[in-house]
């Protein structure tokens, strides 16, 4: 058997509490090695005391057999390696190519940045990922999931011997991480070493060689995936089944014949008119890839980004939506894509960031009533099951999970008849994710109609009424959830309508 490239042992960490308890890893030349764990077990942050991002409490780090601790990132990256961070580091207002080339920008014999290089280099690696961006666009108008690409494109900007991927799908289409993934297997065959963090358990089976599960900070199993199951993996996470937990299909019987939501021509950027309805009580789903009108529809919905033309009925009457103020009195509310960009001011609490939305009618003449705000505001933490220490606490210091149950909280608190959800399970847990399943099923059931972006086809199998499929612009499929049985006859109808 190959020496491990790189080990860890005794790996301690505490952040005012232990989020590390005596962790260790190894990694194999040339393998990829899934971290797996729920919200919160230590995976990130045993890869950033890796990356060099924190120091250790304890423990020992050896790269290549021989003993390291890196003091910074740009430290680890000189040594070989680097890490795809789930919360991407992008500067908006530079370029696809100023980002990919940071603090490597090639230089002409006079010192200066040769920008041609550098967009020619930045072609040439977004062209070995299949992706089509020009290199000179600014990052601030590309969508999240090509941010995403962009940040996978720096990564492998310079040579590396260790690769750490940190949920680097989690905003990809079904034909990004196919590219993604043949990118890995090439790097695998160059003998780059890969430990690949995420919460998509089918990816997980798919593409790693070993498995290494964390729990409360502590190591449970490491061993290699042929042979072990979904469930052996989730019970060892969690100590339960997925089917236990939620995520399986329940018939509903709460579903009206009368409408809620009613979208009829709607006009928005790149796209045909697209017109369908969602009664009360429904919860349906809309499939679709990266770039197919998703978000451009949510983002109409919602005001952000208005229809050109058509129009919108609330409940049977007519609104107009021009801005998100219009959208929230229509009764409209959305969970968008990117919840740390887009959904939570991330250095502010729990408390601020939920009642944000209701300010109007939490004030009196001139003062916030708090204790009125601060009763809707641990009824949410208590009903969404939210880890925190409080409601004071900074919401960039909850996990993934917790913070998406902020953001539904933050919008749940106007009381809509309209929740539209854009990729509401990326990059959480599977408790969490069954948690937030029971969380729409739960408005749903009020009598509200929902409205459920995902790329997430186990999730979206397990909440969904009716599947709506959208390609190009265009609605080509409405498929009563009766009519499939798997997340494989789901992409087949998907291929079948296009």
């Amino acid at each position: 058997m190959n020496e491990p490239i790189l080990t860890m042992t005794g790996i301690c960490k505490s952040f005012g509490v232990p989020v590390l308890k005596d962790a260790h890893f190894d990694l194999l030349p040339g393998e990829v090695h899934a971290l797996v764990g729920g919200n919160g077990a230590g995976k990130s942050t045993l890869m950033k005391i890796l990356t060099g991002v924190y120091r250790p409490d304890a423990g020992r780090i050896a790269l290549g057999g021989k003993e390291v601790s890196f003091q910074s990132y740009e430290e680890a990256s000189a040594g070989g390696v680097r890490m795809i961070f789930q919360e991407l580091s992008n500067i908006p207002t530079m370029t696809v190519a100023e980002n990919i080339f940071l603090n490597s920008e090639p230089k002409t014999r006079h010192g200066l940045i040769d920008k041609e290089r550098m967009i020619r280099k930045a072609k040439a690696l977004l062209d070995d990922l299949e992706v089509d961006i020009d290199p000179r666009t600014r990052i601030a108008s590309l969508g999240v999931g090509y941010c995403q690409m962009v940040e996978i494109a720096k990564a492998l900007s310079r040579e590396a011997s260790v690769l750490v991927l940190d949920e680097p799908t989690a905003s990809l289409s079904d034909p990004e991480v196919a590219v993604l993934f043949g990118i890995i297997e090439r790097l695998k065959k160059r003998g780059v070493s890969m430990v690949y963090i995420s919460h998509r358990m089918n990816e997980i089976m798919s593409i790693a060689d070993r498995i290494t599960i964390l729990r409360d900070g502590a190591n449970v199993i490491t061993r290699p995936l042929a042979g072990m199951t979904l469930n052996d993996i989730i019970s060892n996470m969690l100590g339960f089944t997925a089917q236990s937990h939620g995520l399986e299909w329940k018939p509903r019987t709460t579903v009206s014949a009368e409408p809620m939501l009613e979208v009829r021509d709607l006009v928005v950027p790149g796209a045909e008119p697209i017109s369908f309805t969602i009664n009360k009580g429904e919860i349906v789903g809309l499939a679709g890839l990266l770039g197919s009108g998703r978000s451009e529809l949510a983002e109409a919905l919602f005001g952000i980004a208005p229809a050109s033309s058509g129009a919108i009925l609330v409940d049977g009457k007519e609104v107009r939506i021009r801005t998100v103020a219009n959208a929230i009195e229509a009764g409209i509310a959305l969970v968008p894509e990117d919840r740390r960009r887009q959904g939570l001011v991330l250095d502010h609490s729990v408390r601020e960031n939920i009642i944000t939305p209701v300010l109007k009618n939490l004030s009196g003449r001139f003062l916030i009533r708090h204790r009125e705000a601060d009763s809707l505001v641990d009824r949410f933490i208590r009903e969404f099951n939210v880890k925190t220490d409080g409601r004071d606490k900074v919401v960039s210091l909850l996990s993934g999970g917790n913070q998406q149950k902020v953001v539904i909280s933050k919008w749940l608190s106007i009381q809509p008849k309209v929740l539209v959800l854009d990729e509401p399970t990326a990059g959480i847990d599977i408790n969490a994710k069954g948690e937030i399943v029971e969380i729409i099923r739960t408005f749903a059931d009020a009598g509200n109609a929902v409205l459920m972006i995902s790329s997430e086809f186990m999730e979206m199998l397990a909440v969904c009424d009716r599947i709506l499929v959208i390609y190009n612009g265009r609605l080509t499929g409405d498929i009563p959830r009766d009519a499939i049985s798997s997340e494989e006859e789901l992409q087949h109808a998907i291929q079948v309508t296009r």
